[in-house]
């Protein structure tokens, strides 16, 4: 831009003045340096702001130093917020980007880059910033400032322009929803911050306007609210409150933000008194955001965005969340729905009730109430408006559509916690009803700020009247969840794991009241799931119980109704949702399950329904007539959605829950899966958790610190952990509920107890030990239940130099692999395959070989069924043969698509001892020839060798023992076979070896993903201890990639014989589950599926009493 003379002649005047005032100033060294330049500055711009024409006044913010959010000054131009001003001290310069994160100015700076006009400056350098950019270069003067004086001069014309750009700033009317999101979310996210502090600040002195008004906000509508979500809501209901009244038209100008309430009042009462109460006492404590925020908003013309989509609202709340806080988006499950799915779900609703509950009219019924129980933006009651316009317009005409819309608008009731979406919402839901001619009903459309979950029985404070607008929100919607039956619930509830104490009515119940005083979420356990059902406390889950208690539950005169919800697909073959199915098939009478994500989890971005969700997904429809039968299980029906996002949008569309095609009935036991049968071969063979009915999850420590490759890593780290401060070690620590610095416990069997805390240790740490960490991947562990927090004692108990356990994937369908893993060493909890979780079946009941996990009488009926005596051993041989490749998880992959492995066990004494040969070599192997030695049969003690030493891996080209040299890329050259270790070389490597997976984890690069240079990333476990690692290539981490490379060639040369044998097994007579159910071997005896207790005298294994197999 151009400076006009005036401007740049009396800046360089302005700057002689202000050297001359600052440098006596500085030389007196009194008080602070950056506070000898303030009022200078003053000066300084007021000359400027003259030399523009235009009035300047600063505001300083000074008496509120301590919260750090707020610059030094705001700044108004001809009495209109303008911008503010960051003063630092001389020789600090004006690039906060260069400051530390963690720093003080660091910290502020985060903060402060949301505003659109910053002025930074330490009196020698100025800078300015908006919205987080630099607009042009920073304006250095000539001369100190700590000496020059008058001498003080501005170079160039570019301090000048600087300050005309900083006065004369006016907001930009954004042209898409894009641009308003951008300019928007960041003030929204500083508001909050403010908040946040102010918050602070007057619990220090006691009391003060916030606190007063958070009070009143949560005895409204949140009792539970903490500080953090009572600034959060702040922030979010005051900005789209001041967006509601733009689409109002409502002028901002001249306009106080209580005016601006009051006239937003008149059309959308609930907010606009929310605005008001919220801004009323608080208003003068939050000029620094607010006035910001008002006054960007003023210029946003919502007739602009029209032009860009039908719908300019759709996203907006979407893509406002993702700018202002992509976490708490993750952590509260906010995710746009796609249209597709919600029609999808809409349409399917509406042909249930026609066809199922004899509604004629579907969705426009005139006695179906329905409820979004989680409304968001209001996707889900916009789609039911427009599907009863459509209907309505097909069956009646075009002129009865305003009518029926009137007449389902009184029927249709969203309930929204977070005050962003609901005006979303409310706006999108009038603009739907306007544009069909339609006029909402006589007592308003019946959308609801509330918290569904909250206890609709609890009794209301009494406040003052003038609260009503809001306070009458939470008791209508209240008194829907008490009173009104609901025939539909219809939605895309939130995700949140560990969601404990969120639940509300359904995990507390109503005290208050006889009838439910019994929590509603006990209906979805199961007696004796025990620690499983730690799944329950998530908040989709809680929306499930919500969704049936209401329907099915709360009103037993009403008979029949319609639940669909989309929703992560956990419940449908999870252990710990067991109770949660059955309550399902006894309430309900009939039941759908469309799986959006067959893929299993983390599936290819392309594949997911919802973009940014790796979880996969499945919608659930289940309804219920009056004449339901509680001693019937209902029948439920399975299909997929494949390929891509579209493909499943596609096929979604085309879905009726009466297509002769595509449906899959689910097995019919209480508590099975909701997923299809098995086919009649895998129907007729044992579980694998019958043939080995005690199991337990594995080792799970919730940190990953007490994990390492070398048993000296791990004596380091604790070395640092116990010398370390004392303010320090928390954070080294991790500290869980279950194991923390302070927490004693009893020791792990078979290992020295220390005494007392992790807190009171200064010496070193127990002997690390091997544990089986992944399949094929061996590292170190220190045996320390202070450590873990869940050490899975039991596991530890059995340990012994003849165990061996079996890992099986439980929770999910198997991906290509082996379908069942095997260790001699305590496994996992992820040993499998790093993730998912699985489950341990140990061979033994005990730490040696008296007492196996095995199915009493099994080992008898195949001794005579075979004509050969049977050991534990040959069992599980057996089962290593016949599953551990991926030809078996090929022949079953329908049928695995249910999580649980079943082994086909062969009536052949032929086929038996042939599987039995072959399934101790591949013990062998899976072992690093641990267990299963035997030299006469080729297996001989010690590490697995290639026999023909030519076809052996060797190392060609060492890794070079340098920190420059540790490696952070692990390559394959198919054409040469050889393995590239960052500079290193290893050959020869078949590439099937390469590219060997357990269930879709590649074996050689999650072995290398754990030491390679950059440290894996474990979300939430990790402390800076994982950091201490070996800066350079260990000689032992290359032997133990040899080792596994010789394995895996044996491994994968086995499997055409594995195939073969497979196949034998599956064309020869068969010892089935009725077999086995007739013998009296099935069912397992339940006390056979756990560990007995050791006796009081002693708690070595030797003593655990357990009934012979």
């Amino acid at each position: 831009m151009t400076v006009p003379g005036r401007l740049a002649a009396d800046v360089a005047a302005a700057v002689s003045t202000f050297g001359a005032a600052v440098a006596p100033r500085l030389a007196s060294g009194a008080g602070e340096p950056e506070d000898q330049i303030r009022g200078p500055l003053e000066n300084l711009l007021d000359t400027a702001a003259a030399a523009l024409g235009v009035r300047f006044s600063a505001v300083g913010e000074a008496s509120l130093a301590d919260l750090r959010v707020r610059p030094d000054y705001a700044t108004l131009v001809n009495d209109a917020i303008t911008g503010y001003v960051e003063v630092k001290r001389p020789g600090r310069g004006a690039d906060p980007t260069r400051w530390p994160a963690g720093s003080h100015d660091g910290i502020q700076w985060a903060k402060l880059r949301a505003l659109p006009n910053v002025l930074y400056t330490d009196g020698q350098q100025w800078a300015l910033y908006r919205t987080g950019e630099r607009i042009g270069e920073i304006a250095t003067l000539t001369g100190d400032i700590h000496t020059a004086g008058a001498a003080l001069t501005a170079s160039d014309e570019g301090l000048a322009r600087l300050l005309s750009e900083f006065l004369l700033w006016q907001p930009v009317a954004p042209r898409s929803i894009s641009q308003l999101v951008n300019s928007v979310a960041p003030l929204t996210r500083l508001l909050r911050e403010e908040v946040t502090d102010t918050l602070t600040r007057e619990q220090r002195v006691g009391d003060g306007p916030f606190s007063r008004v958070a009070t009143d906000w949560r005895a409204l509508l949140f009792p539970d609210a903490d500080d953090a979500a009572f600034a959060d809501q702040y922030a979010q209901a005051v900005t789209f409150a001041l967006l509601l009244a733009r689409t109002e038209d409502i002028e901002f100008a001249g306009k106080s933000v209580d005016a601006i309430a009051r006239e937003l009042g008149r059309t959308h009462s609930l907010l606009g008194k929310a605005l008001s109460v919220l801004t009323d006492e608080t208003i003068g404590v939050l000029t620094v955001t607010l006035d910001t925020l008002v006054r960007v908003i003023a210029v946003v013309d919502f007739g602009r965005f029209a032009h860009h989509r039908a719908d300019p609202y759709l996203h907006l709340y979407e893509h406002f969340l993702a700018e202002y806080d992509p976490a708490l988006r993750r952590l509260t499950g906010s995710y746009y729905t796609p249209a597709a799915v919600v029609s999808g779900m809409t349409r399917l609703t509406d042909e249930v009730l026609r066809t199922r509950l004899g509604r004629s009219a579907g969705l426009a019924d005139p006695t179906v109430t329905i409820v979004d129980p989680a409304m968001g933006t209001g996707a889900y009651v916009l789609d039911v408006l427009e599907t009863v316009a459509d209907n309505a317009r097909s069956e009646q005409g075009p002129g009865a559509v305003p009518a029926q819309l009137k007449d389902a608008a009184a029927r249709i009731v969203g309930v929204e916690k977070q005050a962003g979406p609901f005006a979303v919402a409310e706006l999108r839901v009038a603009e739907a009803l306007h544009r069909h001619g339609a006029v909402a009903p006589a007592g308003g459309v019946r959308l609801y700020v509330a918290d569904t979950l909250d206890n609709p029985f609890a009794e209301q404070a009494r406040l003052a009247a003038t609260l009503d607008p809001i306070a009458i929100s939470r008791r209508y919607a209240n008194k829907m969840k008490a009173e009104e039956p609901v025939v539909v619930v219809l939605g895309n509830p939130p995700y949140r794991e560990r969601a404990k104490g969120q639940g509300g009515f359904i995990e507390d119940g109503a005290p208050n009241t006889a009838q439910w005083a019994t929590p509603p979420l006990a209906a979805f356990r199961e007696p004796g799931n025990g620690l499983a059902e730690y799944v329950l406390s998530n908040l989709y889950v809680y929306f499930w119980r919500w969704a049936t208690w209401k329907v099915f539950d709360a009103h037993p005169d009403s008979g029949d109704g319609v639940i669909c919800f989309i929703t992560t697909s956990g419940y449908l073959k999870g252990p710990g949702f067991a109770g949660m199915r059955r309550y399902l098939r006894a309430h309900a009478s009939e039941g759908w399950i469309i799986d959006g994500t067959p893929e299993g989890h983390q599936p290819d971005v392309n594949t997911r329904i919802f973009g940014g969700v790796q979880q996969p997904v499945a919608i659930g429809l289940f309804v219920r007539r009056s004449d339901n039968d509680p001693e019937v299980p209902a029948p439920v029906h399975y299909r997929a959605l494949h390929g891509r996002q579209s493909e499943k949008f596609d096929a979604l569309k085309a879905i009726s829950v009466d297509e002769p095609d595509g449906w899959e009935d689910c097995p019919t036991g209480w508590t099975a899966p909701f997923l299809p049968a098995g086919g009649d071969e895998w129907a007729a063979s044992p579980a694998l958790e019958d043939l080995f009915p005690w199991q337990s999850p594995g080792v799970k420590p919730n940190r990953t610190w007490v994990y390492a490759p070398l048993p000296n890593t791990l004596i380091q780290r604790w070395r640092t952990l116990v010398t370390a401060p004392d303010d320090e070690k928390p954070d080294l620590f991790r500290e869980s509920r279950d194991a923390s610095l302070t927490r004693s416990k009893p020791g792990l069997p078979g290992f020295e107890h220390p005494a007392g805390p992790v807190a009171n240790e200064s010496g070193p740490c127990l002997p690390p030990v091997q544990v089986a960490y992944r399949s094929f991947d061996l590292q170190y562990v220190i045996p320390d239940d202070r450590v873990l927090s869940t050490p899975r004692t039991d596991l530890w108990r059995v340990r012994g130099e003849h165990q061996l356990y079996v890992t099986e994937l439980h929770s999910e369908a198997i991906r290509p692999g082996p379908a069942l893993t095997f260790a001699a060493h305590t496994p996992d909890m992820h040993h499998f395959k790093g993730s998912g979780g699985g489950r341990v079946l140990p061979l033994h009941a005990s730490a040696d070989r008296s007492r196996p996990n095995v199915a009493p009488g099994l080992l008898d009926l195949l001794a005579e069924h075979l004509d050969v005596e049977v050991g534990p051993e040959d069992l599980i041989a057996y089962v290593a043969a016949v599953t551990a490749h991926p030809g078996f998880a090929a022949r079953f992959a329908e049928d695995l698509r249910t999580p649980g492995i079943r082994v086909p066990l062969t009536a052949d004494p032929d086929v038996w001892s042939a599987a039995v040969t072959l399934g101790r070599r591949i013990l062998w192997l899976h072992t690093r020839g641990e267990r299963m030695a035997d030299p006469s049969a080729g297996r001989p003690a010690g590490l697995p060798r290639i026999a023909d030493e030519s076809a052996r891996p060797k190392v060609l080209t060492a890794v070079p023992d340098s920190p420059d040299g540790m490696p952070d890329e692990l390559g394959y050259d198919p054409a040469t076979r050889v393995l590239s270790v960052g500079e290193g070389r290893i050959g020869p490597v078949a590439p099937e070896v390469w590219a060997y997976e357990v269930s879709g984890m590649n074996v050689l690069r999650k072995w290398f993903g754990y030491r390679r240079a950059t440290r894996p990333r474990t979300r939430g476990e990790q402390s800076p201890l994982d950091d201490i690692r070996p800066t350079s290539w260990p000689a032992a981490y290359t032997s133990d990639l040899l080792q596994l490379l010789e394995v895996l060639t044996l491994v994968t040369q086995a499997e055409p014989e594995q195939a073969e044998l497979l196949e034998r097994v599956m064309s020869g007579a068969s010892i089935t589950v009725a077999d086995l159910t007739d013998a009296g071997v099935l069912p397992v005896p339940s006390d056979r599926r756990n560990l007995p207790r050791p006796t009081a005298a002693s708690t070595t294994p030797e003593q655990i009493l357990m009934p012979e197999a």
